[in-house]
């Protein structure tokens, strides 16, 4: 019974462990899509770390089932015995026992162990056997997924790709399989390829036009508003400056002045008696509402004073003390915004007499208070007359004043007959006013215009200007660039200029593959390009085969033993695989249905690729189903949030953030390094370190001249590598020949003792090629020689290097006898998004290059 029961508890258990083991795979497939769907620049920017630890939980994932899968297939008592022979004369019950609790596990952690590291070697050596063809492929996969993703770009002939893009069910999955589709779809990449440059050029431009309104249009802008603000100023200064000159030393200009001046006197002294006659006449009426309202605070303030007043105990002084404080009281009464009440009174002035009410006491204040206030206010004594005031001091003063407010400073004896000292006091007014007017402009202004006059042409294209408009537009500002440009205008100007070493240019070149080549500028650009699409479907395909193995493998455990669990496992992955496989498979808009389309229009020249391909689209089909049916299970948010948690944590006495290494990160560093020997081992082409400098030779038309690998020791050229970028033409296929005699005895013998056993050495020598130098390994030869020989190019290359500024690109000026020098990064992944979103490099440009090649 106990036995039945543990029978029954081991197939529960294997069942649960299976089912969270496939739960984990389905959030790996969901989560790669979801992350390779996203745009290059998020890929390989913000969500890089994600990518890194996304890979390496997918390998040690289904390195795990793959491990499984070899353990429990090929590890059986049978093999153990044969390759045990200590095991051989055991009972069956003694072995099974070794094997499942010593063996088999040991050669699991040892398989698990091996299959980790094993599968990155794999994709680097995926990476690394790919031509240069398929190099270049994968990168124009890139620039027409971002395309693609961004809805600007269509296939003619094939609008069920396009119909893809508009469905938000479907387009996700074809997005992130896009790059992957290329790579390895022979068909694909050259219907990108014959496309490429027309849909690149209209994505780039509308991501041009994107990048020119997020970021030119506010410097624009920015620009028009100083700019209008200081032509105005300068418009202003100018005009004074020019009215300043004029008149300086001007008789008649002078005259008129003085005789305005004088008018607009007699004016202010005419307005000033106006005024104060007008306030008389409404002096018994001003205020009245203070003195009649019985709550009002000054009548209040009234009554307080006459109950002082005429308290018992207030005799002379006491009231004479209350008359003068409420005088001091109403005449500096005040309103709340600081105007003065208007009225002043002096104490004798003060009626406190009970025989009337308090409010007709304050009206008859208010009526003579108003009047001592209007005499005090305007200066005017209460019995003067009109045709004294003309000819008063008050008058005079007030001319003064006028005088003064237009800078024209007279004595304050002046009287109206001195008619020379008005007229010596405006000829002073305008000694040096210029200079002074325009000292002043330029200690305020941000322009500083050192002259005045300029219209508004003149001043818009004054250095000054021009300069300052380069400054506010930095990368956006053209030659062409005037002050008041339309935006729209000006913004197809700009796009139009967009063709500096342009990367669609390059990609495109008759020598294009050559740049993916060791030594080519675009090597390592080529290498991240293909890891980005053969990651997605490796990770995929490596993720079926360990769900399939394991599910397999626990048929084949079940069969003999229960078949109930194993009706419930069947009819467990019929619901949760096979229905929303085959529902992906049957619908009108399958993936298969689609590529079988594609594979008979674009893909007849191989029956090999032709099979690929439709067998890429039921792949597609099968991802979709499983992403479709379960990218919203609850598990999977849970599995990315665990899997991309920040790590790191901060010491709690120095404040410092500390980051943890993942064990697994460790080991499979450690692990990939040492097994670094596989690939050489198989026969596979040796990884190439990367070079100090790669030097790209551009022609006047943009088109690649030639490429160069260089490396450098102790200051010199050691060794220069040059793709042959003319391999597919027939001066290409010559320039590999070998024709040239290459004398080094030594090197002949070594040659000999360490091949005489190699048949495709002799069959070498007997075709003549043994001994012998191709044209492209003697340029190489000899380009060392004349690097070394080259002080000025040699010390611009160990100058690049010491930035960390690995790639030279010159570009050929007047026949090949000069070059303007562009010195750039390394151009890997981070360049795609960059040259990708902009259609150039971030390159900088070498003043005063004197290289030559």
């Amino acid at each position: 019974m106990k036995s039945k029961l543990f029978e029954h508890f081991i197939i529960v258990f294997i069942l649960a462990l299976f089912s969270v083991y496939v739960c984990l795979e389905l959030s790996l497939n969901v989560l790669l899509i979801d992350l390779y769907a996203q745009p290059i620049q998020q890929v390989f920017g913000e969500f890089s770390l994600n990518a890194e630890r996304l890979e390496l939980f997918g390998r040690v994932l289904s390195g795990f089932g793959l491990a499984l899968c070899i353990t429990t297939f090929f590890v059986n008592s049978k093999r153990v015995k044969t390759l045990l022979p200590s095991l051989a004369d055991k009972d069956d019950k003694y072995v099974n026992k070794q094997l499942n609790w010593k063996i088999r596990p040991l050669v699991l952690l040892v398989a698990w162990a091996l299959i980790i590291p094993s599968l990155r070697v794999a994709v680097d050596t995926a990476v690394n056997i790919t031509s240069n063809e398929g190099k270049l492929g994968a990168v124009r996969a890139i620039v027409y997924k971002e395309a693609y993703l961004a809805e600007v770009v269509s296939i003619e002939g094939f609008p069920e790709l396009d119909n893809i893009a508009s469905d938000p069910n479907r387009k996700q999955l074809m997005v992130a399989m896009i790059p992957s589709l290329a790579y390895l779809s022979t068909g694909f990449n050259s219907l990108i390829g014959s496309n490429l440059e027309s849909m690149a050029n209209q994505f780039l431009l509308s991501r041009q036009e994107d990048v020119f309104i997020a970021e030119a249009l506010p410097r624009i802008r920015q620009f028009d508003r100083v700019y209008e603000q200081e032509f105005s100023q300068y418009k202003q200064a100018s005009k004074e400056y020019v009215t300043a000159f004029k008149r300086e030393n001007n008789y008649a200009l002078i005259e008129a002045e003085r005789v305005a001046l004088l008018k607009q006197a007699n004016t202010n002294i005419s307005d000033h008696w106006k005024e104060y006659s007008e306030a008389l006449l409404t002096a018994g009426e001003f205020r009245e509402s203070y003195a009649t309202d019985d709550e009002s605070v000054l009548r209040k303030e009234f009554s307080e004073f006459k109950r002082r007043y005429w308290d018992s105990d207030c005799k002379r002084d006491c009231r004479d003390r209350n008359r003068q404080l409420f005088a001091d009281y109403i005449n500096n009464l005040k309103f709340e915004d600081g105007e003065p009440f208007g009225i002043y009174l002096a104490p004798d002035e003060i009626n406190a007499s009970k025989v009337f009410k308090s409010k007709y006491n304050l009206l008859g204040m208010f009526d003579r208070g108003r009047v001592n206030y209007l005499h005090r206010h305007y200066g005017i004594p209460e019995d003067m007359e009109y045709e004294q005031y003309l000819s008063s001091t008050i008058a005079t003063q007030i001319a003064i004043s006028t005088f003064k407010s237009g800078i024209v400073n007279v004595s304050n004896d002046w009287t109206f007959d001195d008619h020379q000292q008005l007229r010596n006091a405006i000829e002073a007014k305008y000694k040096g006013r210029a200079k002074a007017i325009w000292n002043e402009y330029l200690a305020s202004s941000q322009f500083k215009l050192p002259k005045p006059r300029l219209d508004r042409v003149a001043f818009a294209r004054s250095d000054v200007v021009k300069q300052f408009a380069s400054d506010s537009l930095g990368p956006f500002y053209l030659s062409s660039f005037t002050p008041g440009i339309s935006e729209q205008n000006y913004k197809k100007k700009w796009l139009d200029q967009q063709d500096n070493i342009s990367f669609i240019k390059m990609v495109t070149s008759t020598a294009a593959t050559a740049a993916f080549s060791p030594g080519g500028s675009m090597h390592k650009l080529g290498k991240d390009a293909v890891t980005l699409a053969v990651i997605p479907p490796f990770s995929i395909v490596a993720s079926l085969f360990a769900i399939g193995g394991l599910f397999l493998k626990i048929g084949l455990y079940l069969y003999p033993r229960h078949k109930g669990y194993l009706s419930v496992a069947i009819v467990g992955g019929v619901l949760a695989f096979a229905l929303p496989v085959g529902a992906s498979l049957n619908s009108k808009s399958a993936y298969n249905q689609m590529m079988a389309n594609f594979a008979d229009t674009y893909s007849t020249e191989s029956l090999l690729d032709q099979g690929f391909t439709m067998g890429f689209g039921y792949v597609m089909d099968i991802e979709n189903g499983i992403h479709s049916t379960y990218r919203r299970l609850a598990v999977i948010g849970v599995v990315a949030e665990l899997l991309y948690a920040n790590t790191d944590t901060q010491d709690a006495a120095t404040g410092e953030i500390i980051s943890r290494e993942n064990p697994f990160r460790i080991y499979d560093d450690f692990a990939h390094k040492q097994l670094q020997f596989i690939p050489k081992l198989l026969g596979f082409q040796e990884v190439v370190s990367p070079f100090d400098t790669n030097i790209t030779v551009l022609k006047q038309d943009l088109n690649v001249g030639a490429y160069m690998g260089v490396r450098l020791a102790d200051n010199k050229v050691k060794s220069v590598s040059m793709p042959n970028f003319l391999e597919h033409t027939n001066i290409g296929v010559l320039a590999e020949q070998k024709y040239f005699y290459k004398p080094k005895v030594s090197e002949l013998a070594t040659n000999f003792i360490s091949n005489y056993d190699d048949p495709i050495y002799w069959f070498n020598l007997s075709q003549g090629s043994v001994g012998k130098k191709s044209v492209i390994d003697k340029l190489e030869t000899n380009m060392v020689s004349y690097l070394n020989n080259n002080e000025e190019t040699l010390a611009l290359l160990n100058s690049l290097k010491s930035k960390g500024h690995n790639n030279l690109i010159l570009l050929e000026l007047e026949n090949s006898k000069r070059y303007r020098c562009f010195m750039l990064k390394s151009l890997d992944a981070a360049a795609i998004s960059q040259s990708i979103s902009l259609n150039t490099f971030d390159y900088q440009e070498l003043p005063k290059c004197k290289a030559t090649i």
